[in-house]
């Protein structure tokens, strides 16, 4: 169990090059709580071989030298594989200690990198992530309702790892339904169909703000425009049959009938209704999704970002995959996760089941598992959620949550914030939670957030003994409401700047060592020469600057401030960055697995000095920041320096002294 290859090169390091010690594989990292420790395991434990080739004999012995690290044609093709897997493990960990969508972007990176779900080109799916953090950070301020969709995607999706892992039901559905036996070839399956689904099914929110932020607009002019009752002006998107054309089709209709079939697999033999006739529906609802030409129905009271999102994604996933010309060869379970996505909001849990007369909610043995998993894991994270909407910054949310197996139970804690207990007893969060007393909503003696969640899918599936029609539904049995001190997370204070600028700094500094001078050449020797611990490192690099730059008293932004402009460097600022950047590098280095060690008097005319401290993962500079030589101290100082004109040239920022 672990990482195979990086154990098996400790071996061949120790035959060949007589190194006895080498390619330490670190710890699991730490994880408060016990969702994020089974994720972790998940990935370590679980997902064995990922994306290994086993058809190369030379290659399944690591005798080839056709991976990559610091770059080509240094490491075992398997070795890297291995590394990759390990280096979205540590990413895995940083976002579970932070919860910062900082962290966020290097788990999303990460799985862009490994599985490449829109072909090589991963500025695409990058380009869409940023876009919506962007709208979400800027935009949405405007609104009334609206909280995070960035770091909930990467929550959703460690939640789907945890219950996937431990929860034997969810598994069982996910492995039938592809024919899967269970264990690492079915482990690595689920991570990349999973991933898919969790990490994008929001990237379509930004459609949705801009028809929210007009009504918003409209009712705080004038109070009779009340949007409750549908009086309001409201976006209305046109161009979509344009839009939602490709070379298999309008997508309205690829939809359509990808649902039908879906739910006619089980769903559908319990309604009264044709599967002709549920596509042809279907493809009328789809159509009219963006546009509301309906307004009888009061659709259009909300505009559904999954359809966009399902849209989008479709769109882009053909155009990097040009091999598939027709609906058939798109391979089931993208289907599957695509057909995830577009349903999970409003359309399977409202606009359907009307349309089709009916209050059935989902089963497990509907066959739709990544659907139901989704629709489970986007319901249960409502916690550490930044909220940008006016009413919903006033209003009092869990700050955190963790999730427990036992005796075929999942139990679900949700913590508030001892500082606001008194507010939040009032809250409707913390009443949802709650046993009622009887309401216009819940029954007495039920929990309304269990209710609502049960009333799309049935809970029965995967919390045995569970009775949706009982008359009390037992306190604490599933859910249950604690408080606590909340520990204060900080993140850079002042500095601020896209996360596609972040990449964009990253490729500059490595265009710097490796020599590029074109954004073509950057892009080239960053894409192709490195591997993802590599690409990370220099990410990580960029994203560390702001917190290198407060350590003098500096920050940057693209915003005027009455502030002074840097320009240079003191030589004493210069030497604090240097030192920072040092400590950076080196606990980076330690989390990877990487120890002290001097391999260059190994090397010879067939393996290199570069290429025996790759093999062997030790390295001579980490030392403490006064024991390096002045080549290795200016290594350090210099991409700090380099910075300054970096940041103008790609994000239009000014660093400035506070």
């Amino acid at each position: 169990m672990g990482y195979q290859a990086l154990t098996h090169m400790r071996k061949i390091n120790q035959e060949s090059f007589g190194v006895e010690y080498s390619v330490c594989i670190p710890d699991l990292p730490k994880a408060s709580t016990n969702y994020g420790r089974e994720a972790l395991a998940f990935l370590r434990d679980n997902c064995e071989n990922l994306k290994f080739d086993t058809t190369d004999e030379q290659r399944v012995q690591l005798q080839d030298r056709d991976g990559r690290s610091s770059g080509k044609g240094l490491i075992p093709y398997n070795m890297e594989r291995d590394l990759d897997r390990l280096s979205f493990e540590r990413a895995v960990g940083r976002f579970l200690a932070t919860g910062l969508r900082q962290d966020a972007f290097d788990i999303y990176y990460c799985y862009c990198e490994i599985f490449k779900p829109f072909g090589p080109n991963r500025t695409s799916a990058i380009l869409l992530l940023d876009m919506l953090a962007e709208h979400e950070s800027n935009a949405s301020s405007l609104l009334m309702r609206h909280r995070d969709h960035y770091s909930h995607s990467v929550y959703v999706f460690l939640l789907g790892l945890a219950i996937y892992r431990n929860h034997e039901g969810i598994r069982t559905a996910y492995n039938q339904r592809y024919s899967l036996t269970e264990g690492a070839e079915a482990a690595c399956h689920f991570l990349e169909h999973w991933g898919f689904t969790a990490l994008f099914h929001d990237v379509g929110y930004p459609f949705e703000i801009a028809h929210q932020q007009m009504k918003v607009y409209a009712c705080r002019l004038d109070r009779k425009n009340n949007d409750a009752y549908g009086f309001a002006p409201y976006v209305s998107y046109r161009n979509m049959e344009e839009f939602a054309l490709s070379r298999i089709g309008n997508l309205n209709e690829v939809y359509a009938r990808a649902i039908t079939e879906r739910l006619a697999e089980s769903y559908l033999d319990c309604i009264d209704d044709e599967p002709y006739h549920v596509r042809h529906i279907l493809g009328r609802i789809l159509r009219d999704r963006p546009v509301h030409d309906n307004p009888d129905s009061l659709d259009y009271l909300h505009m559904d970002h999954a359809y966009f999102s399902g849209i989008m994604l479709a769109k882009t996933y053909l155009a990097e995959h040009r091999s598939i010309g027709t609906y058939e060869q798109i391979p089931p379970a993208m289907i599957d996760a695509l057909v995830a996505i577009i349903l999970h909001n409003s359309l399977f849990k409202h606009t359907i089941r009307t349309a089709l007369h009916t209050t059935q909610s989902l089963s497990l043995n509907d066959n739709m598992p990544l659907f139901y998993l989704l629709s489970l894991c986007d319901e249960l994270q409502c916690w550490d959620r930044t909220s940008y909407g006016q009413s919903t910054r006033s209003q009092v949310y869990p700050f955190n949550f963790d999730l427990t197996f036992e005796g075929g139970k999942m139990h679900w804690d949700y913590v508030f914030d001892q500082a606001l207990e008194e507010r939040a007893r009032k809250a409707k969060s913390y009443k949802s939670m709650n046993v009622s007393t009887g309401d216009s909503r819940t029954k007495p003696g039920h929990i309304a957030f269990i209710d609502d969640l049960d009333s799309i899918l049935s809970i029965a599936d995967i919390i045995d003994g569970f009775d949706p029609n009982a008359e009390v539904t037992p306190e604490n049995s599933i859910i249950s409401v604690s408080f606590r001190n909340k520990h204060r997370r900080m993140g850079p204070r002042l500095s601020d700047s896209s996360y596609m600028n972040l990449y964009n700094f990253a490729l500059a500094l490595n265009g710097r060592y490796s020599g590029s001078s074109s954004p073509e050449e950057m892009i080239r020797s960053f894409e192709d020469g490195l591997s993802l611990e590599y690409k990370l490192s220099n990410i990580a690099q960029a994203k560390g600057y702001a917190k290198r730059l407060e350590s003098i008293d500096c920050f940057f932004t693209n915003r005027p401030v009455d502030c002074e402009p840097v320009y240079e460097f003191s030589p004493a600022e210069l030497e604090t960055l240097a030192r920072s950047e040092h400590d950076r590098w080196c606990n980076e280095k330690l989390d990877m697995g990487w120890r002290l060690g001097d391999v260059r008097d190994l090397a010879t005319e067939t393996t290199s000095a570069k290429m025996l401290r790759e093999l062997t993962r030790l390295h001579y500079d980490l030392v403490p920041f006064d024991e390096l030589d002045d080549i290795e101290v200016h290594k350090d100082a210099e991409p700090m320096l380099r910075m300054l004109d970096l940041i103008r040239e790609f994000d239009g920022l000014t660093v400035y002294r506070m």
